[in-house]
């Protein structure tokens, strides 16, 4: 499946437009800040993200010394109201952290972000094995960002929550509040992990011959 994921708003609002060829979903962050409910909804199923304060002792600096990660940037995950599962930011050593998505069925997906040039990638793993790809164009208008999230077949029972983590990501790596400007801007990024080797260049035009981010399909 692939998931388009447009920003319509980006200043006092943040929102989203978010559709594949099986559903269309309208998304929604805090407009004050990023600890605000993020939302994603249609007619029939919504998705609430709740931010939750983690304990005092995943801010102490360096505590992965002593083997524990820190862990923060907490939301409870609630689809129409019911509670089934969590997002949180896992930090466990220098320059090594990635993001858990962890559902009450027992399933727990890892987050790997990746800057190369105009893109930001995350890479979804379950276990060894890469479910799903988000790409982000880094040049934007208005502070809009474009993203396109990519899931194998059989992980597409996931794919509202996958799109939701999308919004959760924007929320803290792409939102601009009150930028009250117009224009486009554009930016270049590298970033440095440990984890760099989890993004795999292939994998996309493996699992999605026919796609680039501005592909034939044009989502």
């Amino acid at each position: 499946m692939i998931v388009k994921i447009s920003q319509t708003a980006s200043n006092i609002k943040q929102t989203f437009d978010i559709e594949s060829d099986d559903f269309y979903y309208y998304g929604e962050l805090g407009s004050m800040s990023r600890f605000q409910t993020i939302t994603l909804s249609n007619n029939d199923t919504t998705i609430k993200g709740i931010y939750t304060l983690s304990k005092w002792v995943n801010y102490i600096p360096f505590r992965w010394l002593f083997g524990k990660a820190n862990l923060t940037r907490v939301f409870r995950l609630y689809k129409n109201e019911n509670i089934y599962g969590s997002i949180v930011l896992s930090k466990h050593g220098f320059i090594k952290s990635f993001y858990a998505i962890a559902f009450d069925s027992g399933e727990v997906f890892h987050c790997y972000s990746r800057s190369i040039g105009s893109y930001n990638y995350v890479s979804i793993y379950e276990g060894d094995k890469q479910i799903a790809l988000i790409e982000t164009y880094l040049n934007t208008n208005d502070y809009k960002y474009i993203h396109k999230l990519y899931v194998l077949d059989e992980y597409n029972r996931f794919a509202d929550t996958l799109s939701f983590f999308v919004l959760y990501f924007a929320n803290y790596r792409f939102a601009e509040r009150f930028h009250m400007s117009k224009g486009s801007y554009y930016e270049k990024s590298w970033s440095f992990s440990k984890y760099n080797d989890k993004y795999n260049p292939k994998w996309r035009e493996t699992y999605f011959p026919d796609e680039n981010f501005f592909g034939k399909t044009n989502l």
